[in-house]
């Protein structure tokens, strides 16, 4: 419960694209993982700390490369590749 409370007070809303892409990667992550969503925005967190890039950043490289498009951000694509690459391998 306090994971969930902690997600919706650092989860940051908004209607941009890049609040989009960071649900949309959540969603990624939820159905590959099957984690419930606060977890899944700790992984993106978590990942883009260890990688150094930003979470929004990550976030956009884990939608394309689930939907098989390469991230703008080569750093965030390579991040993406080596966190989720496996999970997402046909």
């Amino acid at each position: 419960m306090a994971a969930l409370h902690s997600h919706t007070l650092t989860h940051p809303r908004g209607t941009g694209s890049r609040t989009r892409a960071l649900d949309t990667a959540e969603g990624v992550l939820i159905g590959i993982r099957r984690i419930p969503a606060a977890d899944a925005f700790d992984e993106l967190v978590s990942a883009a700390r260890r990688h150094g890039v930003s979470v929004f950043t990550l976030a956009e490289a884990l939608v394309a490369l689930a939907s098989g498009n390469e991230a703008p951000q080569p750093a965030a694509a390579r991040a993406a590749r080596t966190e989720w690459g496996a999970l997402l391998r046909p």
